[in-house]
């Protein structure tokens, strides 16, 4: 029974090929016009169609057609219909299809080159994997470099890990000059104050809030000392205009007096014309006054406008710091969680391996995962068995019980390397 099962899985070379997503065809439809015997060609066909993850194809004229699970003859009769039907054909006309490209299958596991790769008849599970490079081997000797690895990797982690405090106490910094709220570290760092490098990182950032606060209020500060002085400088302007507005009355009323002397040829036409130009220069500089008001009001505005400004700039540079310290924050934990696995590869799952089992590749197991009817099924091969496209093979040393006991434990160093204890591995 077990042996009728596993020929029922396998591939087999005289099956029907069934379509799939991905599957690239080349169709060509032909008739034979009465009267004339000439066959014509439709040239609405020529092309490649691919079909599409839903399962369908579009094709000119006709529209979309179930390609999924179906093969080339299927497809081809459905376009001839639909042709018939559609152009009011007497006879259904000449449909070919076939397959240029046929869609990829996957090789994983333990081979060089894991990926997908194109899909050719009749190929076989040791031919798929010697596309993917073939069976994937490490030599002893390797071991050295692992333990180099190993270390480099130790230092690098110690490295993104000063680095990721260091933006951690940035960015709540930052959110607390945004907020314009009391610097508040998260409890990662106030865990760890009694750290000399975490108190270092929090007195920076203590201080540099400080500063940048100190900038800020200086700024605002100055200008509103301008406008306080523009205050002033416009109070003055108002005495002086009240002033000159009081001596220009004066005047007028002179003028009216030795006007009406000058007509009773009791005085002399210099002193008229003499107080007329003084009437003249009193109104000039009363308007030379005004409009002096009417500046120092337009930059009382624009110290106003200026605060406001330079609150806005500094909030903006505040906002963008805070984005680009939260990019910086997520590259360094993804870097920093490589090197975790990088540490561990090296120290000890790769050496563990290899020690635990040398053999193990030399009789590798392959599994295919293979979705049949909507539904995936996973079917233990030989490297004789025929794949089919859209097949992922799977490749697995084949390890022994005991090796699969034997990996050795965690040095306590790489234990705190990787955030954790021994135990935890």
């Amino acid at each position: 029974m077990a042996a009728v099962l596993l020929l029922v899985g396998v591939a087999k070379a005289d099956e029907p090929y069934r379509l799939g997503p991905l599957d690239q065809l080349q169709v060509k439809v032909s008739d034979l016009r009465a009267g004339t015997g000439e066959a014509y060609q439709w040239q609405a066909f020529n092309g490649e169609f691919t079909v599409g993850a839903s399962g369908r194809v579009a094709f000119p004229v006709v529209g979309e057609i179930d390609a999924s699970g179906r093969t080339t003859s299927d497809i081809a009769s459905d376009i001839a219909d639909r042709l018939k039907a559609k152009a009011g054909l007497a006879t259904k006309p000449d449909a070919s299809v076939q397959i240029v490209k046929f869609r990829p299958f996957y090789v994983t596991g333990s081979v060089e080159k894991p990926g997908g790769y194109e899909y050719r008849p009749n190929l076989t599970v040791l031919q798929g994997v010697s596309l993917a490079g073939g069976l994937q081997r490490v030599p002893t000797e390797v071991l050295l470099q692992f333990v180099r690895d190993a270390v480099q990797s130790r230092g690098e982690i110690k490295q993104l890990m000063a680095t990721r405090l260091a933006l951690i106490a940035r960015q709540a910094r930052l959110d607390a000059e945004i907020k314009e709220a009391p610097l508040a570290f998260p409890p990662e760092l106030e865990s760890r104050s009694k750290d000399p490098e975490v108190a270092r990182i929090m007195r920076e950032e203590r201080l540099a809030l400080d500063t940048r606060k100190a900038s800020l209020n200086a700024q605002i500060t100055n200008l509103k000392q301008t406008k306080d002085f523009l205050t002033e400088q416009i109070s003055s302007l108002a005495t002086k205009d009240s002033t000159t507005a009081e001596q220009l009355d004066i005047m007028k009323a002179e003028l009216a007096r030795v006007t009406g002397l000058v007509n009773r040829g009791l005085s002399a036409m210099p002193r008229q014309v003499e107080t007329s130009q003084t009437i003249a220069t009193l109104e000039a500089n009363r308007l030379d006054t005004q409009i002096a008001v009417i500046r120092a009001r337009q930059d009382i505005s624009k110290a106003d406008r200026d605060i406001l400004d330079v609150k806005d700039q500094r909030r903006n540079i505040a906002l963008q710091e805070l984005a680009e310290t939260r990019i910086k924050l997520n590259e360094t934990t993804a870097k920093l969680e490589a090197a975790r696995n990088l540490l561990y590869q090296a120290e000890i799952r790769s050496p563990a391996t290899i020690a635990a089992n040398a053999e193990a590749y030399s009789k590798p197991e392959y599994i295919i995962l293979r979705r049949r009817d909507g539904k995936s099924e996973q079917i233990n091969a030989d490297e004789n068995d025929l794949l089919v496209p859209g097949d992922v093979v799977r490749v697995q040393p084949h390890l022994t019980e005991a090796a699969k006991g034997s990996v050795p434990g965690m040095s306590p160093e790489t234990a705190r390397a990787l955030g954790g204890s021994v135990n935890d591995f």
